[in-house]
């Protein structure tokens, strides 16, 4: 058996000894203070541990007295308490941070097993060790969730050995979301055509998916293949509503009232490729349920039971209502062939009915988040159920499983004594180190080569530095800048200009600014961002060095990549002199009625382009449609003053002007061939071999408005108020967090969007959805100041900016939210 004992000056220099030598998932068996101030780790490797856990009988500790247990509770901080004596951290300072507060976790685990109510286990409850408290606090998220204890045990007796908590958890979902079956193609659902029976007890919602089923039909086949039939006759209004539902489609539907009216009706309707029935909703215990099954195992059609199940409900009460229709009283003429979850957007326990449907294995066709037809209709995807049922706000459960309230009420202590044993430490402890581990996968995630958060990160340390340091950051951008555009860009480097009217603190009027946002021709990554004062006749000191800034930083780009200015109309002359004689290209967006010159002729654009030859560059999306990209160009001349005066007055008049290149797309329905959109564009005459990436980069100057407004709500976000030095530093700080951010949303990493909205308190209650920039703008501010206190940075003591609430009590008001993040999956 390996084990070996380190002993180093501090606890984070004998954990770095252990991972060196036993790798990152060896096991901390004890840790000690030594003479001389120094640690003693005694550890050893995982590999062993399987073996010495398969032999080890399981060992109960004995409950000790309250003043033992609050005694010793210091001793278990001290040995390796983060305190002004630890070495200056270096760039691995934060995975060394999340190992050592891992094995504190491991040892307080063991020393504070005993203050946890229950700690002594659970008879008969395998999968939930005594002394675990992740596996019990597992449990009880299992349980919260509405999955039964049985389901929670089963899961939890296979949890890989040694996976800490957000591990744990993204496992067990994947675990969960592999057992529940679901339709894998609505085509396979209709195409079998025959009878479609919706049965399920009283207001659950049978009419309404009814005709959501009925709408997403029609939109797929048409409305004369299908029809509607109801056997409800008690229910007032029943028949009247599907009847409304049914003339909106143009579906046909009738009334049935026992097994001879449905043969006939369904004899008469043989010409339908489906029918729906919406059957009478029963209770499970009613004992007319049996004729209704009856009634329906009576038709020679082809048929397929769907139950519906309220999502809303009791785990019991699904249960039952399973058993009843498809065991209790259907006999040999029951049967279920899948199932509807409905009012999932009532749910508060939603793990009840995914327990019910793996515990009986039956496949969940759709899932209804609402009363819309048919738009709160969905197909139903293992994944986002399982998700959903684990990020549903709840207040907390009144109505838990029994195993939990007797881990919550302990087996024989009164309660006055259990809530003064009750220290908090397992949950500080808990918090402290999901909190380390959440801010580390984020952290590792924007450090990757394509987000710029490692300068962004350098930059906000060194904030309020002087001149020359503020010299050579802008020299370090500078040279990342074109690192970036030459892996980014393939030919060309764009840029998208703004003027925008901002506020200046001293004047009356305000101040009108040109912001600049480079972005890559491959694929649009912000690259970089500019901002400086236009139309000014005098210029302060910070605004002319900003001017400076801007200039180098086009230099720059320019000369790694030609400079391609993208512009949504049309520029003046001048300025595409100016653009010719500097070298760089512009592309210019334009409206079907402007007129140049074409073979000598006055015309306007889509005249020009109906004479044009057009072929397909590929298939794409327009408004959620699929659609084909035509694309047709040629070379016309944008003339000087009147085009008629010009095409007129002079004999040469089509070789004046300046030259360019019409560009123009359609994009046509790739199912009806109908025409969705035109486009006109024109360009340098230089970029006509390209363009169709011409067509694609006018796109882009769309999505740029919602990307500056992301950009100066970072510049005001981050603002800080000083002296110019202070300001140019803020301002360069606050530049490129906001690209940051906009790479971010570009390629979006797999949690750090989701982490970021929740550390600023702006979480979306949907799941996947794109998180605004000024919402990450706002995490981002959250997670520096947490950086700032976790790892005890020379630069802590300074000044912070006001706008961005990172003083050191914000940032551990911050680090106190973060049980929530890890209880929504971080």
């Amino acid at each position: 058996m390996s084990v070996a004992k380190f002993v180093a000056a501090n606890g984070r220099e004998a954990m770095r000894k252990v991972r060196e030598a036993m790798g990152p998932d060896a096991v901390v068996l004890s840790n000690r203070t030594i003479d001389g101030g120094g640690v003693e780790i005694v550890a050893m490797r995982d590999t062993d541990l399987g073996a010495v856990n398969a032999s080890a009988p399981m060992f109960v500790p004995p409950e000790p007295p309250p003043s033992q247990v609050i005694a010793t509770a210091p001793a278990a901080f001290a040995p390796i308490a983060v305190d002004g004596r630890s070495d200056k951290p270096e760039d691995s300072g934060l995975v060394d941070l999340r190992g050592e507060l891992a094995s504190m976790r491991t040892m307080l685990e063991r020393q504070f097993a005993g203050l946890s109510n229950g700690a002594a286990g659970i008879p008969g409850t395998p999968g939930v060790a005594a002394g675990d408290p992740l596996r019990e606090s597992l449990f009880e998220w299992l349980v919260n969730a509405g999955f039964s204890g049985q389901l929670s045990r089963t899961l939890l007796s296979r949890l890989p050995v040694g996976t800490d908590r957000p591990a744990a958890m993204s496992w067990i979902r994947q675990e969960i979301a592999k057992k529940v079956p679901v339709l894998a193609n609505e085509d396979a659902l209709f195409a079998q055509g025959g009878v479609l029976a919706l049965i399920g007890p009283t207001g659950v919602g049978k009419t309404t998916t009814t005709a959501k089923l009925a709408a997403r039909f029609v939109l797929r086949h048409g409305a004369d293949r299908l029809a509607l039939l109801t056997t409800d006759r008690f229910r007032i209004g029943a028949h009247e509503q599907l009847r409304i539902y049914g003339d909106i489609l143009g579906v046909p539907v009738h009334a049935v009232k026992d097994a001879a009216d449905l043969r006939f009706a369904l004899s008469a309707m043989k010409d339908k490729h489906l029918v729906i029935i919406d059957t009478v909703g029963m209770s499970q215990r009613d004992r007319s349920l049996s004729d209704q099954i009856a009634m329906l195992a009576g038709v020679q059609a082809p048929m397929q039971r769907v139950l519906l199940l309220n999502g809303a409900a009791h785990g019991d009460t699904l249960n039952e209502v399973v058993h009843a229709y498809r065991h209790d009283v259907a006999g040999g003429a029951g049967g279920i062939d899948g199932c509807i979850i409905s009012k999932l957007d009532e749910a508060t326990h939603l793990g009840s009915v995914l327990d019910v449907v793996i515990r009986h294995r039956l496949p969940v066709f759709y899932a209804s988040t609402g009363q819309r037809v048919p738009e709160h209709l969905e197909l139903a995807q293992a994944d986002t159920l399982v998700e959903r049922a684990f990020m549903t706000p709840r207040r907390g459960s009144l109505f838990n499983d029994a195993d939990v309230a007797r881990r919550q009420a302990g087996s024989a202590e009164p309660a006055a004594q259990r809530q003064a044993e009750r220290t908090g430490a397992d949950d500080m402890l808990r918090s402290l180190t999901d909190s380390a581990n959440a801010v580390g996968v984020c952290v590792e995630e924007l450090n990757g080569a394509t987000y710029g958060f490692d300068i962004a990160r350098q930059l906000w340390q060194q904030r309020s530095a002087g001149g020359v340091a503020l010299r050579q950051m802008a020299q370090q951008v500078r040279l990342t800048m074109c690192r970036d555009a030459s892996r980014a860009c393939d030919r060309y480097v764009l840029a998208i200009a703004q003027n925008v009217a901002r506020p200046v603190q001293g004047r009356r009027a305000p101040q009108l600014m040109q912001q600049t946002l480079w972005l890559a021709d491959r694929d649009g990554m912000p690259l970089a961002s500019t901002v400086v004062p236009v139309g000014r006749t005098r210029q302060s000191m910070s605004e002319a060095e900003a001017d400076a800034e801007a200039e180098t930083v086009r230099s720059t780009l320019a000369a790694a990549r030609i400079v391609v200015n993208l512009n949504t109309s049309l520029p003046s002359g001048n300025t595409l002199a100016r653009w010719h004689q500097l070298g760089e290209r512009w592309v210019a967006g334009t409206r079907k009625t402007t007129r140049v010159i074409a073979d000598g002729l006055a015309n306007k654009l889509d005249t020009i382009a109906d004479t044009l030859t057009f072929h397909a560059v590929g298939d794409t999306t327009w408004r959620d449609r699929g659609a084909v990209h035509w694309l047709g160009q040629c070379i016309v001349r944008i003339p000087e003053g009147q085009v008629r005066t010009a095409a007129r007055g002079r004999a040469n008049a089509a070789e004046a002007g300046t030259e360019a290149c019409l560009v123009v797309s359609r994009m046509v329905d790739c199912e009806t061939g109908d025409t969705l959109a035109v486009e006109y564009v024109l360009c340098d005459v230089a970029l006509a071999e390209d363009a169709a990436h011409v067509a694609r980069w006018m796109q882009w100057t769309i999505a740029a408005e919602e990307q500056f407004r992301t950009l100066r709500h970072a510049i005001e976000h981050f603002a800080q108020e000083g002296d110019a030095a202070e300001n140019q530093g803020a301002s360069m700080v606050s530049v490129q967090l906001g690209l940051t951010t906009l790479r971010l949303q570009h390629t979006p990493t797999a949690t750090a969007p989701a982490f970021l909205s929740r550390l600023a308190g702006r979480a979306s209650a949907r799941v996947n959805a794109p998180v605004p920039g000024t919402v990450l703008n706002e995490g981002m501010g959250r997670l520096l100041a947490l950086l700032d206190v976790l790892e005890n940075y020379p630069g802590r003591g300074t000044a912070l900016a006001p706008a961005v609430d990172s003083t050191p009590e914000a940032a551990m008001q911050a680090m106190t939210a973060m049980p929530q993040l890890a209880a929504a999956g971080e």
